[in-house]
């Protein structure tokens, strides 16, 4: 078990909690991103110029939950065919919807740990005979019940010497620079199946106390597995990343497009290259417990528009949205 750092935003900041009003002010700074084209969408199709209908997968989302929000574009004048989406600053990629397709599209709208509980908002923009239309879809925030655990690791992996510190920082700026890189455009066709077959012993969001000291919120779940077993990747897409972190051990990052990240750390071997495409359940690496950790298992993370999220209610989302 373990609290690695593939990703660099874990740390929740002191006071985040609350802080509504700075969230809703950042909301309405940020411009509107994500353009999409709706491919094939001709000028006679329903073009009675109203506003695109949009559907939340469900009204309400933990922190740390996403949410699917499908845009029926069909309305939408003929001429008018850039539709955007936002939320707290997230550029949210809308994709062609995996099983309607048509003019149907789809955005992956991610709640952060540290957001606060009550009215999230989402900003849809279209333009309209040349002219920029907006209107706001608000959803409700839940705040999710994460408990606390207690883990002996190295001290080395608590209190880092200066030149882990240093190596620390290297990573976490490579980290933030594989993110920004991700593919625009979706790159699975399938829904994301769990790496491994195990147990789920090291739950998301769980407050990690490592020697007597509190550290992060956990931010990915941990799979028990044995030394040597097989990890699969959870969908398709490309390696962005493959190699030894001084958390998260050895460490493979697969980008799916559209936002999408998954991350599968401590692993014994690599069996896979920066730059290749993997596709769903082929083998990336083996089990191990390389980095912070206190045994062997698998430690698998899912970042949506940059947001850390729970890997497994992802996974359940994107499988109701494919169908499989």
């Amino acid at each position: 078990m373990d609290d690695p750092r593939p990703f660099p935003d874990e740390r929740t900041p002191a006071g985040a909690f609350g802080r509504s009003s700075v969230l809703r002010r950042a909301l309405r700074a940020i411009a509107l991103a994500a353009v999409l084209t709706v491919a094939g969408m001709s000028s006679a199709a329903r073009a009675d110029g109203s506003p695109p209908r949009i559907t939340l997968s469900a009204p309400a989302v933990e922190t740390g939950g996403t949410l699917a929000a499908e845009i029926d574009c069909r309305p939408v004048n003929g001429a008018s065919r850039e539709v955007q989406l936002a939320f707290a600053g997230q550029r949210i990629a809308l994709f062609p919807h995996p099983v309607k397709g048509g003019g149907t599209c789809v955005g992956l709208v991610a709640v952060a740990l540290n957001a606060p509980a009550g009215t999230g908002t989402l900003d849809l923009g279209w333009t309209d005979s040349g002219r920029s239309r907006s209107r706001r879809v608000d959803f409700r925030i839940v705040a999710g019940a994460y408990g606390e655990e207690r883990l002996s690791v190295d001290p080395r992996h608590v209190r880092p010497s200066p030149a882990d510190l240093e190596r620390i920082r290297r990573e976490q700026e490579k980290l933030k620079q594989v993110y920004a890189a991700g593919s625009p455009e979706r790159l699975w066709s399938r829904g994301f199946a769990l790496p491994v077959p195990g147990e789920v012993n090291g739950a998301f969001g769980t407050r990690r106390v490592f020697n007597g000291e509190l550290r992060s919120q956990h931010s990915g779940v941990d799979f028990r597995a044995a030394a040597g077993d097989p990890v699969q990747a959870s969908s398709s897409g490309v390696v962005r990343l493959a190699e030894e972190l001084f958390y998260s051990g050895n460490a493979v990052i697969i980008d799916h497009g559209a936002g999408v990240f998954t991350s599968y750390s401590h692993l014994s071997r690599i069996d896979v290259a920066v730059g290749r495409r993997v596709e769903k359940g082929e083998v990336i690496g083996l089990i191990g417990a390389t980095g912070r950790a206190t045994g062997p298992h698998l430690h698998w993370g899912v970042k949506v528009n940059a947001v850390t999220v729970n890997p497994l209610s992802f996974q359940q989302l994107m499988t109701a949205l494919t169908g499989g």
